[in-house]
């Protein structure tokens, strides 16, 4: 659906509206309503009283929230979490052009949830892995965006997921003082290192990282030395190597463990890089 708020940018705002059955409702966390707006600058709100709580990510830019009269800043990569039963519960305002993925949601613990999460650390969160709690909250958006099917079940444990990296925020203050920007690579790290066996280009790892391509691009070469297109690469090649030193795996499993299109292309970059061919190699490493 289209949103018809003023200073909504509605050619690439859409929002999504859900009906949880009944099992949902005595079991599990559900969302009610999810989109993925851009606010221009200026976009202003006062909301009264809704029936649920509300949580928001900041793909980009500066959006403040007053909540019984206290302000709150969240920039790109926060998280934001309030209760929108009370009424007059909060004001919202772009401070500049901004993105949000927003998603209303209740259930039996989300009471309980908020009160945890709320005391702690208040409106606005800045998580640690923020990167992976933003991609379970997108893995439920996308869902409805493709009209794919996801089970309750399924939602129910991506809304917990992100909760609990909310809960634990606290735990991770001492690393208070990283940069976002590295702790969004390093994210992007974790994931090459789990899924080199898919395609993984940059267009996904920026968008994990709520980046554009180019920005990500720069700031991934700051933090580790390489592109990321080199750093996959020498990942793939390290894999490589690691199992064809351990194991009896034939060149053609290598390649579909390690990402590579094909053998002949997996054979000529290992010996552009080592000299050798990979069976060579394997052999000289058992003599």
């Amino acid at each position: 659906m289209t949103p018809v708020e003023h200073h909504v940018d509605t050619a690439v705002s859409h929002y999504f509206v859900y009906v949880p059955s009944r099992n949902a409702l005595r079991m599990f966390l559900y969302p009610t309503r999810i989109g993925l707006y851009r606010y221009l600058k200026g976009y202003w709100l006062n909301r009264s009283s809704f029936d649920s709580f509300i949580l928001m990510a900041v793909y980009s830019g500066t959006f403040t929230f007053t909540v019984n009269g206290q302000r709150s800043v969240a920039h790109t990569g926060d998280l934001v979490l309030l209760d929108c039963h009370n009424p007059n519960v909060y004001q919202a305002q772009a401070e500049t052009d901004c993105t949000l993925l927003w998603m209303h949601f209740d259930g039996r613990l989300a009471h309980d949830y908020f009160e945890a999460i709320h005391t702690e650390l208040g409106n606005v969160i800045a998580l640690k892995r923020a990167t992976y709690a933003i991609s379970r909250f997108r893995m439920i958006y996308d869902t409805f965006a493709e009209e794919r099917k996801m089970s309750e079940a399924r939602m129910n444990l991506a809304i917990t997921e992100i909760l609990t990296e909310c809960l634990t925020a606290g735990e991770d203050a001492e690393r208070a003082g990283t940069p976002y920007n590295q702790h969004a690579i390093e994210e992007t790290l974790a994931y090459i290192a789990a899924h080199l066996s898919e395609p993984l280009p940059v267009a996904q790892l920026a968008a994990m990282a709520l980046m554009s391509e180019y920005y990500y691009i720069r700031v991934f070469k700051q933090v580790t030395g390489y592109t990321p297109h080199t750093y996959i690469v020498n990942a793939r090649m390290h894999a490589a190597k690691y199992l064809l030193l351990t194991g009896e795996a034939t060149l053609k499993e290598i390649c579909a463990e390690c990402g590579f299109s094909s053998t002949s292309a997996f054979c000529a970059a290992f010996k552009k890089r080592f000299g050798v061919t990979p069976l060579e190699f394997r052999a000289a490493s058992r003599t």
